[in-house]
């Protein structure tokens, strides 16, 4: 933990400002360590370079989704050329230099292969928060970068600044995330609040339109099999059925793309946007699709909902693969919550 990070964070539960002692540290980071709360006197560790600021007692669900999620992340583990043309196309149409100079959250850092971007394109500071043990890796994948930041954190208990006038972030995005909480809709609000006024949120999730086979064959399996076992048993079970799904995308969609055939085959969109993948990122893929205990998949006016709800304005919604949502909001400059 670089020791200005605590300029931005404060005590999730009563928002109190938190004073750093270090125990141990390696050059400018702080590798072990306590933080502690000027309030409420509550205590926070810091262990291998990580400030883990989330409640003692956590939900059985979100305990389960953590520790399947951890696991996935210290596994796949690797970053890959690929991740960058896929980071803008899942944010699109935000644009590197958009990044310039702004406070970021990347809320669900997982690995923190977003976070590496968003430092490389000049961002002010980039905090990554995920609930799930990948911190870990996301501190070795980005701990280095000048401006970059990870934390162990809830979403729905971030720990920063939540005042009414409006939180310290210029930009919030969370890919991938929301769909896989709960109740999505309070995580969405939770980090509009960390937004200071005039701040962008942008979030992508699966959409219901286009996922008919997703949701009535691969949902119910992950729901009442797969997301039950421990996960070396899903990395098992996960490991044939990549082997299918590898070999149908690169001798099957790939090879036709930009032909008429390619249209009239299922999800083409999606699966020939991984013609690209080797077969460990593809692995990636159907192990994610088993290992979550929830999925939600959300219809457009739906998600588009949730924005104009929270108090954002400008939304902007785009389909992305023909199967999920891209959703940007930004927060009005005078706030009247």
């Amino acid at each position: 933990m670089k020791p200005r990070l605590v300029d931005y964070l404060c005590c999730p539960g009563c928002q109190g400002s938190l004073r750093v002692v270090a125990d141990r540290q390696d050059g400018d980071e702080i590798v072990q360590g306590t933080l502690r709360c000027e309030r409420c006197d509550q205590t926070y560790p810091i262990r291998a370079g990580v400030p883990r600021l989330f409640p003692s007692q956590l939900s059985a669900s979100k305990q389960k989704t953590a520790r399947a999620f951890g696991w996935q992340w210290r596994h796949f583990r690797q970053m890959h050329d690929q991740y960058e043309r896929q980071f803008l196309d899942w944010i699109w149409p935000i644009e590197p230099a958009f990044f310039k100079d702004k406070l970021v959250l990347d809320a669900g850092c997982g690995i923190g292969r977003h976070a590496f971007f968003a430092a490389a394109y000049g961002a002010k500071e980039v905090i990554g928060i995920d609930l799930s043990d990948a911190v870990d890796t996301a501190f070795e994948n980005v701990g280095h970068l000048p401006n970059a930041h990870i934390v162990q954190a809830d979403i729905y208990d971030p720990p920063f600044r939540r005042a009414t006038a409006g939180g310290d972030f210029d930009f919030i995005y969370s890919i991938g995330v929301l769909h896989h909480l709960p109740d999505p809709e309070s995580g969405l609000r939770s980090l509009v609040r960390c937004l200071r006024p005039g701040g962008t949120f942008f979030g992508w999730v699966y959409g219901y339109e286009n996922n008919r086979l997703v949701q009535r064959v691969i949902d119910p399996f992950r729901r009442h099999v797969t997301s039950r076992l421990p996960p070396p048993a899903m990395r098992a079970i996960a490991f044939p059925l990549a082997v299918v799904f590898h070999a149908v995308v690169k001798g099957l969609y790939r090879p036709l793309r930009g032909t008429w055939l390619i249209r009239r085959l299922p999800a083409h969109a999606y699966l020939q946007s991984l013609g690209t993948f080797n077969f460990r990122q593809n692995y990636n893929i159907v192990f994610d699709q088993l290992v979550a205990p929830t999925a939600v998949y959300l219809k457009r006016e739906e998600f588009e909902a949730w924005f104009t709800k929270a108090g954002l304005e400008d939304v902007e919604l785009s389909w992305r693969n023909q199967n999920s949502w891209r959703g940007r909001g930004r927060l009005p400059r005078a706030l009247t919550r």
